[in-house]
C-alpha cells in the first residue's frame, strides 16, 4: 500500500514538474521565434522605406546607408514582369501584388521572408517592389532551440523523478510509522480484548440459564456477540494490513461458495437464498488460489449483507460463472436497497448507511474486510444498488491457470 502511495505521490511531483517544464519551454520557444521573426521583419520594413524614397526619380539600387544582412530587391514591371534584382536563386517566387508580407518556401527547407511594395507616382502604377530575406536566420536556431529543449527537459524530468522517488520516500516515512503504530495498536487492543469477551461470554451464559425470561440478559448476549464480532474484524483487518493473505492453496470456489450459502441458508429468518452453479466436466475450472479461510470471510460478509437487509419474504440469488480467465460469484437481493449518495462510502471502515433502511445493526467493518480480501487475491469487487430495488454485488477472482492447464 505504501509503495503504491509513494509511486503515485513521485508521479504526482514529475508530472507537475513536466507541465511546469513544458509551459517554460513553449514560452521560451514562441519568444526566440517571435524575436527573431521581429527583427527581420523590422528590417526589411527599413529597407522598404529607404528604397521607396528614392524612387521614382532613380531606378532602385542598393541604399548606401543600409547594411545587406542577406536582404535581396527585386523591382517588378506593373504587369508583374521582373526587370531588376539582386536575388541570386534560379528559381523565383512568383509575385503576389495584394500580399504585403508573407513566407514563401522556395523548396525544402529553403524559403524567404518577403515584403512587397507597390510603388505609385500621380496616381499611376510604376512597378512593384519586392524585399527578401533567408527565413532559415529563423527555422536553423529555432530548430536548435527545440532539439535543445527537449534533450533539456527530458534529462531535467528524470532528475526530477529520481528527486520525486526520494523526496515521496521520505514524505512517506512518518505516514508509515504512524500507520504501522496504529495498526500495532489495532491488533493489541484486539488481542487483549478477547480474555475479558471470553470472561463475559461465560459469565452471560451462567446468568442466561438462570434468568432466561429477563431481557436484559437478552439484551446483553446481543451486545456481547456484537463486541466479539466488532473485535474479531478489527483484528482481522489489522493482520490484513501487515501480513496479507497468508498461505494460499487451490480453492474449489463452487465448493466453497456452496458451502457459505448453504450455513447462511440456515441463519436467514424468512428470505429464501438461491444458488446457481455453472455446469462444466472439468471441475478445476472453478478453481482459484487462495486462502481458503479468507474466501469464506468475503463470501459470508456480502452473503450476509444480503439477506440481512432483505426483508422477510424476499429473495438472494447467488450466481457463480466462469468469464474468461476468471470467476464471477454475484449476489443479487431483493432487499431495501442502498441510496445512491451513500454508494462512494460503503467500503469505507466503520461506515454505515442510514439504520433506517434495516434492522440489521453492524460494525460497519463488513464490507471494508471483504474489499480488503478481494484486493489481496487480485480480484475486484462491484456494488450497485437502488433505494428500495435491491442490491447487486460482482465479486471476480482469477482462476487457477495451472490447474486448468494440467487439467
Amino acid at each position: 500500500m505504501f509503495q503504491q502511495m509513494r509511486r503515485r505521490l513521485a508521479l504526482w511531483y514529475t508530472g507537475v514538474t513536466a507541465v511546469l517544464l513544458l509551459v517554460f519551454a513553449l514560452a521560451g520557444y514562441g519568444y526566440v521565434q517571435t524575436t527573431l521573426s521581429e527583427r527581420i521583419d523590422d528590417t526589411l520594413d527599413h529597407v522598404v522605406e529607404v528604397v521607396v524614397a528614392t524612387l521614382p526619380s532613380a531606378p532602385p539600387q542598393w541604399p548606401e546607408d543600409v547594411e545587406e544582412d542577406r536582404v535581396a530587391l527585386e523591382w517588378f514591371a506593373p504587369t508583374g514582369e521582373r526587370i531588376w534584382s539582386t536575388l541570386d536563386m534560379t528559381l523565383v517566387p512568383p509575385l503576389h501584388p495584394g500580399v504585403w508580407r508573407e513566407t514563401v518556401t522556395i523548396s525544402g527547407d529553403e524559403a524567404l521572408r518577403q515584403v512587397t511594395q507597390p510603388v505609385y507616382l500621380d496616381h499611376t502604377l510604376l512597378g512593384y517592389l519586392r524585399v527578401s530575406h533567408p527565413w532559415f536566420e529563423v527555422t536553423k536556431p529555432v530548430r536548435q532551440l527545440l532539439i535543445d529543449l527537449t534533450v533539456g527537459g527530458l534529462v531535467s524530468l528524470g532528475l526530477v523523478a529520481v528527486a520525486g522517488w526520494f523526496l515521496s520516500g521520505l514524505a512517506m516515512t512518518p505516514v508509515r510509522q504512524s500507520y504501522q503504530r496504529l495498526e500495532q495498536f489495532t491488533a493489541d487492543a484486539s488481542h487483549e480484548l478477547r480474555s475479558p469477551l471470553a470472561s463475559l461470554q461465560m459469565n452471560w451464559e451462567l446468568l442466561h440459564s438462570q434468568y432466561q425470561s429477563q431481557p436484559q440478559i437478552q439484551a446483553m448476549g446481543g451486545l456481547i456477540q456484537r463486541l466479539g464480532r466488532l473485535v474479531d474484524d478489527l483484528l482481522f483487518l489489522a493482520r490484513q494490513d501487515t501480513q496479507g493473505v497468508g498461505a494460499g492453496e487451490a480453492c474449489p470456489l463452487d465448493g466453497l461458495v456452496m458451502e457459505v450459502t448453504q450455513e447462511q441458508q440456515g441463519l436467514a429468518p424468512g428470505v429464501m437464498i438461491h444458488l446457481e452453479l455453472p455446469t462444466t466436466e472439468n471441475p478445476d475450472t472453478l478453481t482459484v488460489w487462495g486462502n481458503y479461510g479468507q474466501l469464506g470471510r468475503l463470501f459470508t460478509n456480502v452473503i450476509r449483507n444480503a439477506w440481512q437487509y432483505t426483508p422477510a419474504g424476499g429473495q438472494v440469488w447467488v450466481r457463480l460463472s466462469v468469464q474468461g480467465d476468471t470467476l464471477a460469484v454475484a449476489v443479487q437481493d431483493t432487499g431495501v436497497g442502498i441510496a445512491e449518495a451513500d454508494l462512494p462510502r460503503l467500503f469505507d471502515r466503520f461506515y454505515r448507511v442510514d439504520p433506517a433502511r434495516g434492522w440489521a445493526g453492524g460494525s460497519g467493518l463488513g464490507l471494508a474486510i471483504a474489499q480488503s480480501i478481494v484486493q489481496a487475491h487480485q480480484g475486484t469487487m462491484d456494488l450497485t444498488s437502488k433505494l428500495g430495488q435491491g442490491t447487486l454485488v460482482v465479486i471476480t477472482l482469477p482462476r487457477f491457470k495451472e490447474l486448468i492447464h494440467r487439467g
